[in-house]
């Protein structure tokens, strides 16, 4: 009779024990769910944020590679650019140089063969005056001087007092193809003079080179009134 209430009883507790242990188990589930749900959209979260950062990073890299480029693009054009200058320069120092060069070699040509021409026309006049002064008669030769001389008085020397020589200028020389005749000498003389005005006693030497008529020297000053003079200068107009 008491095994009986007491196998309900034991019944009843396991009953309730097992109703207990279905609602722990059931709270225990609903917060395991939960916590899990809580995770998966913190992991869900944090997941979006590391996208979101991942995408930002890829983005600055992005930038970063653009602007690279651009600054190495720069860079390129810049030595393009600076190289061209250069290489421009270069260039045209260079055709500086050579025009430099050409005109130097031009200048050079041009006065070599004036000092070709130059002297070509000295031996020439000079060759000239010695065939004249070699192959005419002195008589005829000394009548050309003596006539030349007497232009040269009336004509050139005449003139003298134009020069504006100032006194004390030198010593004063006369060189004549032939010895001066007494009244060539009083002439000149007289003529020196007045263009110096002091007297004068000039020194005469003969230059038979020059074929006709006289240089007279008066310091540094050259008064060429010879043939052989003009023989040059006809030369160079020619």
């Amino acid at each position: 009779m008491i095994i009986m209430p007491l196998i309900i009883l034991l019944g009843f507790v396991f009953a309730v024990m097992v109703v207990l242990f279905q609602r722990i188990m059931k709270q225990n589930v609903v917060l395991a769910t939960r916590h899990l749900e809580e995770m998966g959209q913190d992991y869900a979260k944090k997941q979006q944020e590391i996208d979101i950062k991942l995408k930002e990073t890829e983005h600055k890299c992005q930038d970063m590679i653009l602007k690279a480029e651009e600054e190495a693009e720069q860079v390129k054009e810049k030595m393009i650019k600076e190289g061209t200058v250069e290489r421009d320069r270069i260039l045209d120092l260079a055709h500086h140089q050579s025009e430099d060069m050409i005109q130097q070699a031009d200048k050079s040509r041009k006065m070599l063969l004036a000092e070709i021409n130059d002297r070509i026309s000295r031996e020439a006049t000079d060759k000239a005056c010695e065939l004249i002064r070699s192959t005419l008669p002195d008589k005829f030769k000394l009548d050309v001087h003596t006539h030349w001389v007497e232009e040269l008085i009336t004509g050139d020397f005449s003139h003298l007092d134009r020069l504006h020589i100032p006194k004390g200028a030198g010593e004063v020389k006369i060189a004549s193809a032939f010895p001066l005749s007494d009244s060539q000498r009083k002439i000149l003389r007289n003529k020196l003079k007045e263009v110096l005005g002091n007297e004068v006693d000039p020194k005469e030497e003969v230059e038979s080179d020059l074929v006709a008529g006289v240089i007279i020297y008066i310091g540094s000053l050259v008064l060429d009134g010879s043939l052989r003079n003009k023989v040059q200068e006809q030369s160079k107009k020619m």
